[in-house]
């Protein structure tokens, strides 16, 4: 799947961006990249996100680094509707951060800190904690005072130790096309996760023989056809057993697996964790909050 290109506007009179979209009901899948740091701060949605090869629930607040060039997208709806979505995004480019730090030398553990952003990073709910007050600030702050809460937040960015997330890099994206043939055959997988998989419409989307689409996805994704179907069914079947507790099977089922131990299996793979260990584990995390 191409990613597309994504032009980052910056005003004459600022070195960086921050942007708000308010009340949402949804985000859709818009698979993209540009040569920006990007800081998003996912509030009330549930969901998935996609980081480079990376695929995982989302159910709440999300706040993810992504570097340079690195396609991402969140593909959410909101959680309910008294608790729509809301964003905030901070944009900065490379250089701008490296002669952040040639100016004040003080600021050097930024590079560091970021250095893994070409894989995605997640902070932890602590930071993100912290976090999202300073960029509610930012919505009504002056310019200036604006810089210094962007200050704060990359301080307590760099202090966190946060969790990378796609194992591939894209230094190097392929340059913008218009052609639109894995798109369309990825936004089918997202509407038809819960059926078998159908090659042969998928090459008919694609306009391509089977075995063409096939090594043009792996070539774009870094996976399988069936493996990213997997990745999309228990990403799904996660945010079902967060959100309530039906039965592991009725969530196997509803996702598109029709054997339990082959859902189970799969979850284990990709998880590392059983449904069952899954669901206990983010209870214990819900009891301490």
């Amino acid at each position: 799947m191409k990613a597309s290109y994504e032009v980052v506007s910056v005003a004459h009179s600022e070195s960086w961006s921050f942007f708000t979209r308010h009340q949402q009901s949804s985000l859709p899948f818009n698979w993209h990249y540009h040569p920006e740091y990007e800081l998003s701060l996912v509030l009330n949605a549930k969901g998935q996100r996609y980081i480079g090869d990376h695929i995982a629930a989302v159910h709440g607040h999300d706040l993810v680094l992504t570097g340079p060039n690195l396609p991402h997208t969140w593909a959410v709806s909101a959680l309910n509707e008294q608790a729509q979505i809301e964003v905030r995004v901070i944009w900065f480019t490379h250089e701008w951060l490296a002669q952040l730090c040639q100016v004040c030398p003080e600021c050097t553990p930024l590079l560091q800190a970021f250095a893994q952003a070409q894989h995605g990073l997640l902070y932890s709910a602590a930071t993100l904690a912290q976090v999202q007050p300073l960029m509610e600030e930012m919505l009504n702050a002056s310019m200036m005072n604006r810089l210094v809460l962007l200050f704060k937040v990359l301080q307590l960015l760099a202090q966190d130790t946060p969790t990378p997330l796609s194992a591939a890099t894209f230094s190097s994206p392929t340059p913008p096309r218009s052609e639109q043939r894995l798109n369309r055959v990825t936004q089918y997988l997202l509407d038809h996760y819960d059926q078998p998989l159908d090659l042969v419409r998928l090459a008919q989307l694609a306009n391509l023989s089977a075995n063409s689409l096939c090594r043009s996805f792996k070539q774009h994704t870094r996976m399988t056809l069936s493996d990213y179907l997997s990745q999309l069914r228990i990403a799904r079947a996660c945010e079902a057993l967060i959100e309530g507790q039906e039965p592991i099977s009725v969530i196997a089922y509803r996702v598109g697996y029709t054997h339990l131990t082959h859902f189970n299996r799969q979850f284990k793979r990709i998880k590392q964790l059983s449904p069952s260990e899954f669901r206990a584990r983010f209870n214990r995390e819900s009891d301490k909050t």
